[in-house]
């Protein structure tokens, strides 16, 4: 079935699955997230919110998909601040998390999947390799891929090249190289098949487009849909809260949620909607740093941080250092609170 005038050299490769990674990835997200606001609407509905805006919804999904506590805590405070008249805040942001896990476990698999991938094609194509490495590695770069044959020895060949230069420098734990030799092989199966116009002889299960199909064309569940859905996840959230209760007559402004694509990976940048304090923005940037000192493979960071007048939300996909510039930018643009 293969097409006999069409070939790839394992250089060509490399280069085409990077940029089909962060594509796929940014797919993925844009499809679970519809997912995601599909059923907290339908969740929200039920509890009689029926008039909800983009820009509130907007906010939800991103603390939902971020998720952890920190997620949990800022829909915790986007439901209070929307002031739906929910009895139970804790319970209810809980549901969401436990109602939209079936769709985030997808974005969560896209995510890793592309971060192995981009660490492979980023070391192979990269000029950091060692001195005993450079054979094989020419070996990967000068390969001709014509059939289904040459290209899993081709995948083999650049998933042992890499093994043996991240290991022998340390980049990778060895716990995690099994899985990204795994998520490695179903990728090139999955992407070059296609570009090919080979037939996949691979286990399907663990491609992103099967892994897809039920965001695709998504439908709102009913109210007796997500009780159901709630009762029957796989994960079951029991979060508590950590943000100091507001009380009841006092008034909290809504937030509103910036989002810029940053290269196939996302910033949102969540805020009150009459302003940020200044005061706020170092302090926020001191985080994102210590955060990528602490971790500076994440794949997703989410800073959650707020003074009595302020509260700040920032979202980062695979955040990188030079990214303090773009959001010290971003933050300065911010109209500010008086």
């Amino acid at each position: 079935m293969g097409n006999r005038d069409l070939n790839l050299s394992g250089r060509d490769a490399l280069a085409t699955l990077e940029v089909d990674a962060s594509s796929e990835l940014k797919r993925a997200r844009q499809l679970v997230e519809e997912a995601v606001g599909s059923d907290i609407r339908a969740y929200l509905g039920g509890l009689g919110a029926k008039d909800l805006q983009p820009q509130s919804l907007t906010g939800l999904v991103t603390a939902a998909v971020a998720g952890g506590q920190w997620g949990f805590n800022s829909l915790v405070t986007r439901l209070q601040s929307l002031d739906l008249k929910i009895k139970d805040l804790d319970n209810a942001a809980n549901e969401i998390l436990t109602l939209i896990y079936r769709h985030t476990s997808i974005l969560n698999y896209a995510r890793i999947r592309a971060t192995s991938v981009q660490s492979i094609v980023k070391a192979l194509l990269g000029k950091s390799v060692s001195q005993e490495t450079k054979e094989d590695l020419g070996k990967v770069l000068n390969y001709r891929i014509t059939n289904y044959q040459n290209l899993v020895v081709w995948s083999e060949m650049a998933d042992n090249c890499y093994q043996d230069f991240v290991l022998s420098s340390g980049q990778v734990s060895r716990r995690s190289i099994s899985t990204y030799s795994k998520l490695w092989k179903s990728y090139v199966e999955e992407r070059l098949t296609l570009k090919l116009n080979l037939k996949s002889n691979g286990n399907k299960k663990d491609f992103i487009s099967e892994r897809l199909k039920p965001v695709i064309n998504y439908k709102s569940p009913s109210k007796s849909q997500v009780e159901k859905l709630i009762l029957e996840s796989n994960k079951q959230y029991n979060f508590e809260s950590q943000t100091k209760s507001i009380r009841k007559n006092s008034s909290t402004p809504k937030l509103v949620t910036l989002k810029k694509d940053l290269g196939g990976r996302i910033l949102q940048i969540s805020y009150n909607m009459n302003g940020i304090d200044p005061e706020l923005i170092q302090p926020v940037l001191n985080s994102i740093k210590g955060q990528l000192i602490i971790d500076p493979r994440q794949n997703n960071m989410l800073i959650d941080m707020s003074s009595e007048t302020s509260q700040v939300i920032i979202e980062i996909e695979k955040p990188k250092k030079e990214d303090l510039d773009t959001i010290k930018i971003q933050l300065g643009a911010l109209p500010t609170s008086p």
